[in-house]
Parts: C-alpha cells; sequence; structure tokens
C-alpha cells in the first residue's frame, strides 16, 4: 500500500503532462490562427479606414480615360518587291492637333504604300504620310478629322525630372491600346538604338515597360500630358549573338521639345530646318572637359570645341577653338549629342545665348544661328548603317570609292569590292562623299530600302549592284 501511495502522485503527474502533450498542438494551432485572424481584421480594417490606394488607383485610371482616346495604332502596308501587297510593320501614334494631325516614328511608317489609322472605339480611317524626318525619327500623318477627335495634352515647356512617374501607351506586341508604368530613369540618353535613324538623341530613359509595336506612342505625366514619343529599347543579345528586342526595363523616348520643333515646321512648310552653329570636335581631344576657374575651383563638365569653321555662327559670335561651352539657353551641356540636339531645336537666324569658358574665365555670347547642311545630317546618320554591312567611302578627283569592304559581310556579298568607283547611287551621280551620304539618305537605305549602286570594277566595266540595310 505504501508503495502506491509514493508512486499515486508522481502516475497523476505523468497523466497530466501527457494529456498536455497531446492538446498542446491543437491548442497552439488555435492561439496562433486566432492571433492571424485578428492581424487579417486589423489590415482589412486599415484598408478600410485609408483608401490612398483607391485614390492612386482612380488617378491612374483617370490617366488612361483622358489619353487613351488619342492613342492610334497603325497598321502599315508596304509594296513589296513583286507588287504584291504586304503587310510591313504595325506601329502607335497620337493625336497632335484638332486639324487631324497624327505623329509617329519615321522609322514605323518608312516606305509605307498605305497606312490604316485605329482609333480605340473601333474607327479606321486611311492616313496619308505629309513628311518624315529621319534625322529625329519623326513623321506626321494626316487625316481627315470629322468628329470626334480628341488631341493629347502637351506638357509644353515643363521641365522633366529623375524619378518622376510616367506612363506609356502603344500596341505592344500588337495588343493594342496598352498602357504601362515607370519612372523617368534618365535624361539625355544617346543610346545605340537599332532601327531607329535619329542622329539627334537626347532620349529620356523610362523603365516602363516598351515592346515592339509602342514605336510612335505617347509618353505622358501624371497629368496625362504629352512629355515625349516612345521611340526605341535596349537590346541586349542572347545566346546565339542575335540580338532580343522584349523590354529589359530600359526604354527611350523623344522629348518633347524635339517633337514639337520638327512637326509644327513639318506642318508650317512641309520641311525642317535646324539651327547650325559651326563648331567641331575632331577626336584627337577628350571631347567633354572638367572647367576650372583660374584659382582650380571645379564649375563642372562642359564641351571641348577644337575647330571653329570660318564665316559660320559660332566664328561670327566670337566663339573660339579650344573653348569650353558650358550651357545654352539655360541647358547644361556635358555631351556633345547634348549641344546637337539643343541647338537643332532652335531654327537658322534665331538668337542662342552660349555660356563659354576660357582661360578659367567664364564669358556669355549670343549666337545668331546658320542652317545645318543637309549633306552633313545624312553623313551622321549613315555612318553607323553602313558600318553594320561593312562599307566605307572614300574620295578623291570628283569621284567616290569603295575604300573598305570586309569579307562575308553583306556589303561583300553583293558584290562590292575594295576600289569600285561608285558613279551613282539609285540614278543620282555622286561625286564626293557627302554626295554619295545624302544620296544613300534620300533612298531610305536606313529603313531597308534595296538601293541600286552604278559601280565601276577594276577592269573598267559597270556593274549594278544592290545593297540593303537588314531592319
Amino acid at each position: 500500500m505504501r508503495k502506491f501511495v509514493a508512486i499515486g502522485p508522481a502516475l497523476v503527474v505523468l497523466f497530466g503532462v501527457a494529456a498536455v502533450m497531446l492538446a498542446g498542438p491543437t491548442a497552439i494551432r488555435q492561439m496562433v490562427f486566432a492571433n492571424t485572424a485578428a492581424e487579417v481584421m486589423l489590415a482589412r480594417q486599415v484598408l478600410d479606414d485609408d483608401d490612398i490606394l483607391v485614390r492612386i488607383d482612380r488617378a491612374v485610371r483617370s490617366i488612361a480615360d483622358s489619353v487613351e482616346p488619342s492613342v492610334t495604332h497603325l497598321e502599315v502596308l508596304i509594296d513589296g518587291d513583286s507588287m504584291q501587297r504586304r503587310t510591313g510593320s504595325s506601329g502607335s501614334g497620337w493625336v497632335y492637333d484638332s486639324d487631324g494631325h497624327i505623329i509617329t516614328n519615321a522609322h514605323v511608317v518608312s516606305r509605307a504604300s498605305e497606312i490604316r489609322v485605329e482609333f480605340e472605339d473601333g474607327r479606321t480611317m486611311i492616313g496619308k504620310v505629309i513628311a518624315s524626318d529621319s534625322f529625329t525619327d519623326i513623321a506626321v500623318i494626316k487625316i481627315d478629322p470629322g468628329i470626334g477627335l480628341i488631341p493629347m495634352r502637351r506638357a509644353s515647356d515643363k521641365r522633366v525630372n529623375v524619378g518622376e512617374r510616367v506612363f506609356a501607351f502603344g500596341s505592344p506586341f500588337n495588343f493594342k491600346f496598352s498602357m504601362s508604368e515607370g519612372i523617368v530613369s534618365g535624361l539625355g540618353r544617346n543610346p545605340d538604338t537599332r532601327g531607329s535613324g535619329n542622329t539627334f538623341t537626347n532620349y529620356i530613359q523610362t523603365d516602363a515597360a516598351v515592346n515592339p509595336g509602342n514605336s510612335g506612342g505617347p509618353l505622358v505625366n501624371v497629368r496625362g500630358e504629352v512629355i515625349g514619343m516612345n521611340v526605341a529599347i535596349a537590346t541586349g543579345r542572347n545566346s546565339s549573338g542575335d540580338r532580343e528586342g522584349q523590354s529589359a526595363g530600359i526604354s527611350f523616348a523623344i522629348p518633347l521639345g524635339v517633337i514639337e520643333s520638327v512637326v509644327d515646321q513639318i506642318i508650317d512648310t512641309g520641311e525642317v530646318q535646324r539651327g547650325f552653329l559651326g563648331i567641331r570636335n575632331d577626336g584627337r581631344f577628350e571631347r567633354v572637359r572638367a572647367i576650372k576657374d583660374n584659382e582650380g575651383n571645379f564649375h563642372g563638365m562642359g564641351v571641348l570645341v577644337t575647330s571653329v569653321t570660318p564665316g559660320l555662327a559660332a566664328d561670327r559670335a566670337g566663339i573660339e577653338p579650344f573653348d569650353i561651352i558650358a550651357e545654352i539657353d539655360g541647358n547644361r551641356i556635358t555631351k556633345w549629342h547634348h549641344l546637337r540636339s539643343v541647338v537643332t531645336t532652335s531654327r537658322p537666324n534665331s538668337l542662342i545665348n552660349v555660356k563659354i569658358w576660357r582661360d578659367g574665365a567664364e564669358l556669355e555670347i549670343p549666337v545668331s544661328l546658320a542652317e545645318f547642311p543637309d549633306e552633313d545630317l545624312h553623313e551622321e546618320s549613315l555612318r553607323l548603317p553602313l558600318a553594320e554591312v561593312q562599307l566605307e567611302f572614300g574620295s578623291r578627283q570628283n569621284t567616290v570609292y569603295a575604300a573598305k569592304v570586309t569579307r562575308r559581310f553583306p556589303a561583300y556579298e553583293a558584290g562590292f569590292r575594295p576600289g569600285m568607283i561608285i558613279k551613282s547611287i539609285n540614278g543620282v551621280e555622286v561625286e564626293d562623299e557627302l554626295a554619295a551620304y545624302a544620296a544613300l539618305g534620300r533612298a531610305d537605305f536606313i529603313y531597308g530600302a534595296p538601293v541600286e549602286f552604278e559601280v565601276i570594277d577594276k577592269d573598267g566595266d559597270t556593274q549594278r549592284l544592290t545593297l540593303r540595310l537588314d531592319r
């Protein structure tokens, strides 16, 4: 009996512990569930009490509602080599004014035989290209304004800043009237953008999703105002070495200031004129220089001038070789393409204020601009495309010849050989390199049009060769 009394309390404790161990997990799960349920109820209450996300969603929906009726989807038809019509490309555009002017990229409508302009409500019209400017990759299409044409609001003269929210509209991969969101990632960019003929790159960089088909669509701010036009994306290369065209979080847009300058001139006169300073950096020196005063204090970066063309705008105004240009009309100039973009946005004979540094001292010089020579424009726009096909021009004694042709590249495959004299391009006789560049530019070579060269080989025989850029 004594043993039983001694062991009894221990057994009671043991059974109690076993009961708790068996019941514990259930109790713990109930406690955890009760805590989670309480957290869920609290989170729901916070969402019900604070409508900040609802208001943000409402604002974003309002941007879509205000912009999408002014966005267009473009179907571009091209007459093929066999004269059978085929769909060439699709892209985007937007309504510029109530007169029926639609803005898009020049590369979207290049070589178009017919353009179908479709609106969000299903209306489809036939558009006609008034003019396009390959140097900024901007084109103007005209449609019958009819009833219900709603122009985009434009953020004219409003500064764009890094970090601001932006929204890209267009038809990526033919998904019409799509919208994506991002921020301004950078300004004044000068990327290698294949497919665009823009030689005056001063792009807005964003991380909004932009894909093939977005080209020509508007980039807007949080008020639904156009600040730029989608033009290109940064492309990488896959394991096979081919370019990949999907969005990688880096896209580019032409700034509104450039668009308005070009479009207004096209609408008014059918052509585009650009301001020209008449300065160069010949490559022997770094284009960008640190600015220091006479006491060695740092004042930022600027663009170095190494030569000034006699008799042109810069020379007449008193700008000299080895001046450093720091600012133009209040715009900081830290890259050569910044300078070119700011100057060419202004028209010939307009007055700009150029801030320079010379011998450690700051000077401000007013300059009346000249007109940018057409041949120089074509030369700059075609150097990179010609490098892709490995054809380089040379000139001597009023003749143009093939100075460089590399085996297994398109120019060599087309029949070009080093030393061949180039007599004409698409029927236009050429006497020097600038004339050859201009003839190629006017033939839409940069957009993939086949171009016929009349050449004279080393035996004195005349041949006709066709060269095409893969686009």
